[in-house]
């Protein structure tokens, strides 16, 4: 049985890209997000807003979020700015850069209990995060941003996608440094490109709050059918050799408030520290090392061995952790220390040395994780460090929406 399903779903009108898609969601600032909504009404940034981007006397009152969000949605809806699609189907979704290209399927997918192999996590999730876009998903009754899955791909489905591709496509748009092409296919082509997918594992690359949010959506409704909206959950596959995995960095604070050079003391006992000329000299070109830095120097360092031999104690970000994190800063939870936080790799090695410097934090700039090492944590239902891998180029919002009120709802259903 494939895991694949056609949806009716709706694709922005070519004309109001520019003014309603934006970037993914932590492409922006808290900052950034509040004032880029506030300038345009029809920014998506409306409708996926969170605590962090409203006042902060209105950010305990999730209600009042809620029902903004919810708003702002019906006003782009009132606006006319989305071209449906009435007859369920998938779309091929790509998105081109100026050195990458890649082409997805969207479509819809199973919700699935953690355990369950169809669809394979690796990263644990935050509960409150989770219940605010569990709370957007049945309140607001929509979904744009899809769970970004990879699967190990093969000529079969390569050329069912090629085959899909080559004819005329619903959208063709560029902004934010991505060309973005849908081709939408419904009928006979999407049931090749389903056959063709069949049941292979899907692997979460983006998404797992959003899909923890799916699975709590479909809790607070028992009662549904098999075929009922909420049993599904909006996804994009791209298959695994065209995925481009960055890295993401760590900036480290010290509860201990030592100098810099008791900080490079500490970490020698570790490992030792080779002076690096700049930031570039101290960037890892392969795994197993990484770049420090700390009160204005750069260095090199090998990284501790695994402190295990399954796949995710492997990892470089979890030798960072278990090796030098841990024992020297005391961070044992990098999910909810307020003494880590991570600074993806489109946003720079000079960003994260500017930061360093502006709370005197220690950055280490790591070395990308590949699919393969993702893939083969997930296969031993493993759970990685947060902020472990930065898929890019990621699907803008606010291109695709689905409306659970376009599908069949039978009744039991409850907000």
């Amino acid at each position: 049985m494939s895991l694949l399903r056609p949806f009716p779903g709706l694709v922005i009108d070519p004309g109001w890209a520019d003014q309603v898609t934006t970037g993914p969601y932590d492409a922006y600032s808290p900052e950034e997000r509040a004032a880029i909504a506030q300038s345009n009404p029809y920014s998506f940034l409306n409708v996926t807003r969170s605590q962090e981007d409203v006042p902060i006397e209105k950010r305990d009152n999730v209600d009042w979020l809620i029902s903004q969000c919810a708003e702002s949605m019906q006003r782009i809806y009132e606006a006319d700015v989305y071209r449906p699609h009435n007859e369920p189907s998938l779309f091929l979704y790509q998105m081109e850069t100026i050195d990458h290209v890649q082409t997805g399927v969207m479509g819809l997918v199973p919700v699935t209990e953690p355990g369950d192999r169809r669809i394979l996590r690796h990263e644990a999730v935050r509960p409150a995060r989770a219940d605010l876009l569990t709370r957007h998903l049945l309140e607001v009754g929509m979904s744009s941003s899809p769970i970004s899955l990879t699967y190990r791909t093969d000529k079969g489905v390569d050329a069912a996608i090629v085959a899909g591709c080559s004819g005329k496509p619903v959208l063709e748009a560029a902004g934010g440094g991505i060309h973005q092409t849908v081709w939408a296919l419904a009928g006979k082509s999407a049931s090749d490109l389903i056959t063709a997918m069949g049941d292979r594992p899907l692997y979460v690359t983006d998404g797992h709050h959003r899909l923890a949010a799916a699975l709590e959506a479909r809790r607070r409704n028992p009662n549904i059918s098999q075929e009922h909206p909420l049993q599904w959950t909006q996804a994009v596959l791209f298959p695994d050799v065209e995925m481009q995995v960055l890295a993401t960095h760590r900036r480290v604070g010290d509860r201990a408030t030592r100098s810099a050079d008791a900080l490079v003391t500490a970490l020698s006992s570790i490992r030792a520290l080779k002076p690096c000329t700049d930031a570039a000299a101290a960037r890892p070109k392969q795994p197993g090392l990484v770049g420090v830095y700390i009160g204005g120097r750069w260095f090199s360092m090998d990284l501790p061995l695994a402190s295990g031999e399954r796949a995710v104690d492997l990892l470089d970000v979890s030798r960072l952790q278990d090796g030098i994190l841990a024992p020297i800063f005391d961070i044992i939870d990098p999910g909810s220390s307020p003494m880590i936080d991570y600074v993806p790799e489109p946003v720079g090695i000079s960003a994260l040395a500017t930061r360093c410097d502006a709370d005197n934090r220690v950055g280490f700039v790591m070395y990308a994780t590949s699919v393969a090492e993702m893939m083969a944590v997930a296969d031993e239902d493993g759970l990685m460090p947060p902020k472990s891998s930065y898929f890019e180029p990621k699907p803008r919002s606010g291109v695709f929406v689905r409306r659970l009120d376009r599908e069949t709802a039978p009744s039991g259903f409850r907000p």
